[in-house]
Order: C-alpha cells, then sequence, then structure tokens
C-alpha cells in the first residue's frame, strides 16, 4: 500500500479519536501501532510471495524406487537447491515410460528431466527431442565429463555427442566362491579370455565335486552376446550387428554359439539337464549351497548374490572372446528434453547429482558410484567400480520384439539340447532380420 493511503488512514484514526472524547494519547498510539502492524505484515508477506516467485519451478520424472539410492539422493539435492529451485520430484512409471515422455514433449511442456536408459535414447536423438549435453560435460577442459566413468557415459553418446547422464551401469559379470577356488588352488583373474574360462573350468571340474559355470534360464544367452560383441569389435562390425545390417547366417554368429554349446556338452553347466530352465533364485541358492563355483548375472544383483552368503564373493569380468571385453547391458540414465522450460537448471540440477557427495549415498546403498572420484567401504561395490568393463547397449537381439524373443526362448535351448540344428536356427534368425529391417 502507498504512503497516500497510510496517511489518510492515520488521520482518519486521529479524528476518530477526537470524536469519542475520552482518546487519550496512549489509545492514539496503540492506534497508529495496529495501523503499522498491518502495514509491516502486509509488506512482509508480499516479500515472502516475490521470493517464492523468483524461485524457478524444476520437474524432475526421475525417482526409480526400485534403485534404493534415488529417493534418498533426489530429496537431497531437493533440499540443498531449496532456496534456488522448487524441484517437483515424480516418481519414474517404467512400465509406461516412453508414453510418458513422448506425451509430455508432445505437450510443449515436458519435465526438465526424463529417466532413460542411455542405449534406447536413439529415437529421442533421432526426432530432436533430446538436448545436447556436449557443451555442458567439456567446459572447463571436460572437467564435469573427467569426473563421470567413461564406459557409463559413452552408452548415453550418439554420433560423437553426449545425450544423457548415467544414474547407474547394469552389464553382466561373474560372481566365484572365493574361498572354494583358494582351497583348491584356483586363481581367476579380474580379466580373462574365453580360453583361460574354459581352463578354470576343467580346473573346477577335476579338483573339486561342484559344476563350475551357472547362469538363470532367463540369461542363458549372455555367453554367445558377450562373444559376439567382442568378436565384432576385433572386426570392426560391433555397430552394424546392432542395427540388424549383417546377415544373422554369417559365421561369426555360428563360433560364438557353438562356444556356448561347447560349455554346455562338457557338463560344466548347472545343472546338466535342467540348465535351461532354472531361475535366478535357484542359481543363487546353488551357489550359497557350494553346488556351484561360478555364476553370471549382471551387477544389480550382487545384493541378492551377497545377501546369506556365507564365503568370500569374488567378482570377475565376463570372459573376452576378442581383444577386448565388451559387455551387454547400458546405463541407466537421465535427460534433458530439447523444449525443456529450464534447460540450465536441469543441468545444474544433474551436475550435484554426480557430484561426490550425491554420489556417496549411491555407494553407501550398494551400487557402484558414476562419479570416479567416489569410493564404498563395501569390497563388493568398490570391486565393481574398480571393473572397467565397456558397455554396449545395441545388439542384434533388439532389432525386433520377435528376435528378441527368439534369442531368450529359443536360440540357445534348442541349440544345446539338440531340438534344433544350428543352421536351421541361424535361419529362422535370418528371416526375422529381414523383417525386422525392412519394417
Amino acid at each position: 500500500m502507498n504512503q497516500k493511503f497510510w496517511a489518510v488512514m492515520t488521520a482518519l484514526l486521529v479524528f476518530a479519536g477526537a470524536l469519542a472524547g475520552c482518546g487519550g494519547s496512549g489509545e492514539n498510539d496503540s492506534a497508529l501501532q495496529q495501523g503499522a502492524d498491518v502495514q509491516n505484515a502486509e509488506e512482509s508477506g508480499a516479500t515472502v510471495q516475490e521470493e517464492d516467485q523468483e524461485k524457478t519451478k524444476v520437474v524432475c520424472y526421475t525417482v526409480v524406487t526400485s534403485t534404493t539410492s534415488q529417493e534418498p539422493i533426489w530429496n537431497a539435492i531437493k533440499e540443498k537447491f531449496a532456496d534456488k529451485y522448487e524441484i517437483e520430484l515424480l516418481e519414474v512409471d517404467t512400465e509406461n515410460l516412453d508414453t510418458v515422455i513422448k506425451t509430455g514433449i508432445a505437450s510443449g511442456e515436458p519435465a526438465d528431466i526424463y529417466f532413460k536408459q542411455g542405449q534406447y535414447m536413439k529415437t529421442y536423438v533421432d526426432a530432436g527431442q533430446a538436448l545436447d549435453l556436449t557443451p555442458y560435460l567439456t567446459e572447463n577442459d571436460s572437467e564435469w565429463l573427467n569426473s563421470l566413468d567413461q564406459s557409463l557415459v559413452e552408452v548415453g553418446k550418439y554420433d560423437g555427442k553426449y545425450y544423457s547422464i548415467p544414474m547407474t551401469g547394469v552389464y553382466a559379470n561373474f560372481y566365484y566362491n572365493a574361498d572354494l577356488l583358494a582351497e583348491a588352488g584356483i586363481t581367476i583373474p579380474d580379466e580373462w579370455t574365453w580360453e583361460q574360462f574354459m581352463e578354470v573350468c576343467a580346473q573346477i571340474d577335476e579338483k573339486t565335486d561342484v559344476y563350475p559355470y551357472a547362469i538363470c534360464g532367463l540369461c542363458n544367452d549372455f555367453m554367445a552376446r558377450n562373444a559376439l560383441l567382442s568378436k565384432s569389435n576385433d572386426a570392426g562390425t560391433m555397430e552394424q550387428w546392432g542395427n540388424g545390417e549383417i546377415e544373422a547366417t554369417d559365421p561369426l554368429l555360428k563360433e560364438c554359439l557353438e562356444q556356448t554349446k561347447e560349455l554346455y556338452d562338457k557338463g560344466y553347466w548347472y545343472p546338466k539337464d535342467g540348465a535351461m530352465i532354472t531361475t535366478r533364485d535357484e542359481v543363487i541358492a546353488a551357489f550359497h549351497q557350494e553346488k556351484v563355483a561360478i555364476i553370471g548375472d549382471v551387477n544389480a544383483v550382487s545384493g541378492m548374490v551377497a545377501d546369506g552368503c556365507e564365503f568370500e564373493i569374488g567378482i570377475a569380468a565376463w570372459p573376452k572372446a576378442g581383444s577386448e571385453n565388451i559387455s551387454l547391458g547400458g546405463a541407466d540414465a537421465y535427460f534433458i528434453p530439447s523444449n525443456a522450460q529450464n534447460p540450465e537448471a536441469a543441468v545444474e540440477i544433474l551436475k550435484e547429482f554426480t557430484s561426490e557427495q550425491m554420489q556417496q549415498i549411491h555407494a553407501d546403498q550398494g551400487f557402484a558410484p558414476v562419479n570416479i572420484n567416489v569410493s564404498s567401504s563395501d569390497p563388493l561395490v568398490q570391486k565393481f567400480a574398480d571393473l572397467k568393463t565397456r558397455i554396449y547397449g545395441s545388439e542384434l537381439m533388439y532389432v525386433s520384439t520377435e528376435m528378441n524373443a527368439f534369442w531368450q526362448d529359443v536360440l540357445i535351448e534348442d541349440y544345446c539340447l539338440g531340438i534344433s540344428d544350428l543352421d536351421s536356427l541361424l535361419e529362422q534368425m535370418e528371416t526375422l532380420r529381414q523383417e525386422a529391417v525392412q519394417e
């Protein structure tokens, strides 16, 4: 309210006191003070309202509750920026993720940050719907970029530009019974070749009474897929395989599948007759019961593997079939839509997400940090962080839903069990590849 208004109010109060005939100076002072209190309260309220209006509202579709570190991290970020940003945190609906993202972008008012796996960003990148984060990552001599695990940040790189910031990595690895193998005098290197892996399996088979290897039926194609990634990387054709540009009958894929069958045929794969249909729970239980020495899975199940285990667990990278270990998997990540309302604020928030302070929360919750300057007191978690596995998320199996189902439900089981011969299976795969490419 302006000064003229308060001058009029004061005059009226004085005039009212005079008319009453009993208004002493104390009553007049009280009335004046009441008026001043009203003015101060309104001015104070206006200041608070102005401060609220100055805050930038940033919508973050980022909270993945299944990754237990995310809620404490995002709540800490919200608190840290409380004086600057009004951060709205939304829980991610992973089953309808693309629908939510596409609807938000099409509306013209998307969230400022979305959760999305880096390996599945291509659709948004090709449509020009993802903000190029390269300038932010590379400013100040690439200070931000150099603080991140390169194997994870590279997953969100397309045509030489970065479009996502990693949340956590998901990749294939081995868990092994370190106590059992030590007693048998068997050593597993952190990084090893296919030949070394088969030699270790032979030693376990000879020197112990347990199976060398197990993997759940859901992941029984890991050996062939990782082999194809490693071998095609050597051949310079890894990207072409991922795009479905190479015929499925190519000899390279045949070699990878033959390796997988060799593992089964030699009796190294637990539990021989039921190896193709074991569940993850059954495999982990067999590992805990010391029926199997090595199990294959992904880093994300480390908590399940460690829980209740009474021996020391070792971790090793997947054996490389070529000169370099390329692991199937990807990186859960975040990206900023190109039409976000507050891209600069979103970038600042994502920088904070990858900061040492926030990534320490991630590590303390049992996850390998994406910031390379953060370590974990949990030796299992730190071991994952130390394994610098190169992750590649584009594979032949992902060229279509039908191809994916064939890899997971038919290929390995039918080949290893002798239900179909390899040439017949590869011809079926080639038909699926051609259908996918034509679409």
